[in-house]
């Protein structure tokens, strides 16, 4: 099965300590090459940059999903470089659409063109399931509208606290990822999608090529580690 994963930068970042630090300001003017160059760093993958509880554990979730031999592609959206493939070398740098303002989104919404991007990502994969694993401000980053609109029905399409999105599109499932259920699966918030990605991961079969929304649905909810059936119960 072909799967992509959209993940999100996170305020947690893994780099040495004497690496120099890049300000939200200036990933505004630079690309990540130019500043790797001005820097004299080589910069760090993507995902070893990236230390926070969720992409720690989407790490976690590719490997088991690989190990199983699916092909897993994963991209993350930054604040400061736009989308990113997970070994894209980058500078440490503190920006987070979490602390800007709507305009500020909109202008790098524009510059980084999130939503073409993923949409191209989409048309040239033939990908079976997509994960959109970001937080509110990062889906506010993105035509999720238009996106889906030109999605291919045969790929289910994973959102996350999208439930008045879904309903238009029949490849299309939002799973609720609140306080509520984070207390079910023992997970902050900030973690939980990372904990369903893992739970996804447990749950499909080594032969298993494609899933259906519902079925998705229901391989995130399911805990491996408790009753089958604790995290089904509660979504439908």
């Amino acid at each position: 099965m072909r799967i992509l994963i959209i993940d999100q930068c996170s305020g947690t970042k893994s780099h040495p300590e004497d690496y120099p630090v890049v300000n939200q300001e200036e990933t505004k003017s630079e690309d990540p090459e130019s500043l790797l160059e001005s820097l004299g760093i080589e910069g760090i993958r993507a995902k070893d940059l990236y230390g926070g509880k969720q992409q720690r554990r989407i790490t976690e979730a590719i490997h088991a999903l690989t190990t199983k031999g699916h092909n897993v592609e994963r991209f993350f959206v930054s604040a400061g470089f736009g989308l990113v493939d997970e070994d894209q070398r980058l500078p440490p740098y503190e920006a987070t659409f979490n602390s800007m303002s709507q305009a500020e989104i909109a202008e790098r919404e524009e510059r980084f063109q999130l939503t073409q991007r993923v949409r191209e990502l989409i048309d040239t994969g033939g990908f079976d399931v997509v994960f959109l694993a970001l937080g509110a401000k990062y889906y506010d980053t993105i035509d999720l509208n238009g996106l889906l609109s030109s999605t291919p029905v045969e790929t289910t399409v994973v959102l996350f606290n999208q439930e008045g999105i879904e309903e238009g599109y029949e490849q299309v499932i939002s799973v609720p990822a609140r306080t509520e259920e984070g207390k079910q699966f023992g997970s902050t918030v900030v973690g939980l999608k990372g904990t369903y990605l893992k739970n996804f991961s447990a749950a499909l079969c080594d032969s298993k090529d494609s899933v259906t929304p519902d079925e998705a649905a229901e391989y995130c909810l399911t805990d491996p580690s408790a009753n089958p059936q604790s995290g089904i119960d509660n979504f439908f």
